[in-house]
């Protein structure tokens, strides 16, 4: 028996080879968990460093770049994307902004909720939708479907507790605190008409309208530079005793871009 075994011919190891015809094709190794993790890390280097060196400018040339990537789309908009400090857990900002030039592309949709007298100077404002207790159902079932919701003081208890859980999330719920509680609703419908509501997302960025591209360049600047003013001062807090003269702001970067366009960093907006 061992002398028969002496005999077999040597056995060398061989590549896992498979051809296919003139060609071959190796299996590679299978990576180690380390170098696929170092090639993880190297590809968020990468992105990391692709988009610190994007394109930022001031804004008047980020809009004329703008429109002319919109040139065959005059209806389109201007939109700012602003990266405030944001501490994580606390509540988004929002806010409430009344622009020079009015940006929206569909006028706003007014609900009041008031009775009597109150019901009739709501209509003669120019309100969309007035009554009382009676259009709650069709809030719910969105036959009618606001933007802005106004209500006096003594029908606040009786929209609550069927309306806030369906227009609280929305941000439409009407609160003293917004001034969307009222008595005298005539200036608050003039003032839902020309203002614009902007709310932070659950990091902090703030995306809004802010013109059209069909707007002279005078009126686009006016707009994003009043927009920037309302969004710092409802995300500045206060100043903390009379010898602090000039509160830190909290916008970090600010980005010009449009409907179909890309995002500029504008460099003089901060």
């Amino acid at each position: 028996m061992a002398h028969y075994i002496n005999r077999l011919p040597s056995i060398r190891p061989v590549s896992f080879i498979r051809t296919f015809s003139s060609s071959s094709v190796q299996c590679a190794p299978r990576k180690s968990v380390q170098e696929a993790n170092r090639t993880a890390r190297r590809q968020k280097l990468r992105a990391k460093s692709r988009e610190e060196a994007g394109e930022s400018m001031k804004l008047q040339d980020a809009a004329q770049i703008l429109r002319a990537v919109e040139v065959a789309n005059s209806s389109s908009a201007y939109e700012v994307a602003i990266v405030t400090k944001f501490v994580k857990g606390s509540a988004p900002p929002r806010g409430r902004v009344a622009l020079p030039r009015d940006a929206r592309a569909k006028a706003e949709v007014i609900l009041v909720f008031a009775e009597g007298n109150t019901a009739a100077d709501a209509v003669a404002s120019g309100a969309d939708f007035v009554g009382g207790a009676e259009l709650i159902p069709e809030v719910l079932s969105s036959s009618i479907q606001p933007t802005k919701v106004l209500c006096t003081p003594a029908l606040l208890p009786v929209i609550t507790p069927k309306l806030a859980r369906f227009l609280g999330p929305k941000g439409l719920m009407p609160s003293v605190k917004r001034s969307t509680v009222v008595d005298n609703v005539a200036p608050a419908i003039r003032a839902a008409k020309g203002t614009m509501d902007w709310k932070g997302d659950k990091l902090g960025v703030i995306r809004a309208p802010v013109a059209r591209i069909n707007w002279p360049l005078d009126d686009v600047v006016k707009n994003v530079k009043a927009f920037l003013a309302a969004v710092k001062e409802g995300t500045t807090p206060t100043a903390d005793g009379p010898l602090l003269k000039k509160r830190p702001s909290t916008i970090l970067s600010v980005y010009l871009s449009s409907t179909r366009g890309p995002g500029i960093q504008v460099v003089d907006a901060v």
